[in-house]
């Protein structure tokens, strides 16, 4: 069965010349039949590629097995998203990677030893006391130590395991 566009009508001659509503009307006729054309109306190959397998393999005869493979195949390749984890801390504490710190009462904040590449940990003074930031071995901005005094202030470290060091941002 042959689909018949209704949108492929004849204007009447007068729409058409007219230098107003002629443009409009022609418009009109094209994004009619372009829509007809694209939510399923229409038998060409743009309509049909639509609804075409966009994978270049043939599944449908594979296993189980073989899709549980596929499967682990393309979530190994999608990077893992990390949860930030929020902690308050009141004595000395060591980071762990996508902490989100609320120091308060002159705590400590020793970070990782051995930080994992592209590491992050945010540190915020909760109480307006001196919250002293350790590095542990590495470098924070070039030194090894480190004080955050004001109430508020919070700061995002980024570890570069290629300068083994934490920058702040």
């Amino acid at each position: 069965m042959a689909d018949v566009d209704p949108f492929v009508v004849q204007w009447p001659r007068q729409w058409l010349e007219d230098p107003e509503i002629g443009p409009v009307v022609v418009y009109l006729n094209r994004f009619l039949h372009d829509l007809f054309l694209r939510t399923g109306g229409g038998t060409d190959e743009i309509a049909a590629g639509a609804v075409r397998e966009t994978y270049p393999w043939d599944y449908s005869d594979s296993s189980a097995a073989d899709n549980v493979a596929l499967q682990s195949l393309y979530s190994s390749l999608i990077p893992e998203v990390k949860q930030w984890r929020a902690v308050t801390v009141t004595s000395d504490y060591t980071a762990l990677d996508h902490d989100f710190i609320n120091a308060k009462s002159g705590a400590t904040v020793k970070f990782p030893k051995y930080p994992s590449e592209g590491a992050a940990i945010t540190i915020r003074n909760g109480d307006g006391t001196q919250i002293k930031l350790d590095g542990n071995g590495k470098t924070l901005n070039g030194e090894s130590s480190g004080i955050i005094s004001r109430k508020g202030t919070a700061i995002d470290f980024y570890y570069f395991i290629d300068s083994d060091e934490w920058f702040a941002r």
